[in-house]
């Protein structure tokens, strides 16, 4: 198949993980994927308390960006960017990682705004998927949870964010695992309150679910054995087994979770808080279940620079 242009990387850098797609467009339209990578990195350890990435965070961070640089660059990409999204938008310290990220992983960082990450993860949720007309999408990260509803002809009508995610939840209330019953409440209280200041998507709308702990869970119901790609992008996943989930993880210890085959031993400590997070979301806006997707953010960025190559080309 011959292809119009050289393919482009889009980096997803968030709290939790550093995601990567490599993508091009061929002559008949259709976007080629050629490399799609995910590793944990926590860059947003501690941001929420000390409003700093620490200096072993931007290590890790930087490694793994030059090894995507080179497994990108073998892939003869014509350029790539790194989008940062929660914990670099709370990070007083935000210069000093951009500019480290260029001098020591040769990578551009450019910072991503709460709303323009919803706009962007609502692109990415739907791409290879048979969606509805008109849908909503919810992405929960380690700090922040994104929720966006349009069409399916990529017009976004709600595009918010609220500073509530998996990691920043863990941090602040969970201080062991299993947490205490009082842990849950407050956690429950702040996660309900900062989910009430976003827009409300009707229960008549249907939600896809985007990022780790939605593909957790996915995994998790589906009984999968790996993130087989296939059986996971599409499932749905019910409330009542969102709901069933979420307590059987707030009673376990983190070796207890970490046995589980589904869940990465780097997610084991926030799985709790992001389950509950998901089961809030449900609750409060009466949907009885979500669509999961293994695409995201990183999909919508890999379209948005993939349209402006095509602007630029002559």
């Amino acid at each position: 198949m011959q292809s119009r242009r050289p393919p482009v990387a889009a980096i997803d850098l968030g709290t939790n993980t550093v995601l990567m797609v490599v993508g091009r467009e061929c002559e008949n339209g259709r976007i080629e994927i050629l490399d799609d990578v995910h590793q944990i990195a926590r860059m947003g350890r501690g941001v929420d308390k000390h409003r700093r990435v620490q200096p072993d965070a931007i290590d890790r961070v930087c490694r793994m960006l030059r090894e995507y640089r080179r497994r990108a660059g073998a892939l003869g990409i014509e350029r790539l960017c790194a989008f940062g999204t929660s914990a670099l938008r709370d990070a007083a310290n935000k210069a000093e990682v951009i500019s480290t990220v260029r001098e020591v992983a040769g990578v551009d960082l450019v910072e991503v705004n709460g709303p323009d990450e919803a706009r962007l993860t609502f692109r990415g949720a739907a791409f290879d998927l048979d969606v509805p007309s008109r849908y909503g999408v919810i992405d929960i990260g380690g700090g922040s949870t994104e929720i966006a509803m349009g069409r399916d002809t990529g017009h976004v009508e709600i595009s918010e964010s609220a500073d509530v995610g998996a990691v920043r939840v863990t941090e602040r209330f969970f201080s062991q695992l299993p947490p205490s019953r009082d842990e849950i409440r407050q956690a429950t209280q702040m996660i309900a309150s900062s989910l009430a200041s976003l827009p409300r998507i009707s229960s008549d709308i249907p939600i896809i679910g985007v990022a780790g702990t939605v593909t957790t869970l996915g995994a998790m119901d589906a009984g999968s054995t790996s993130f087989d790609d296939g059986q996971l992008n599409g499932h749905e996943l019910t409330y009542n087994a969102v709901s069933q989930m979420s307590d059987t993880l707030l009673e376990l210890n983190y070796e207890q979770i970490q046995a589980i085959p589904q869940i990465n031993e780097q997610r084991a400590d926030i799985i709790s808080a992001g389950a509950l997070i998901l089961r809030q979301f449900l609750a409060l806006g009466g949907h009885r279940q979500v669509m999961v997707s293994t695409r995201g953010i990183r999909y919508g960025l890999l379209l948005e620079m993939l349209a402006q190559q095509a602007q630029s080309s002559p």
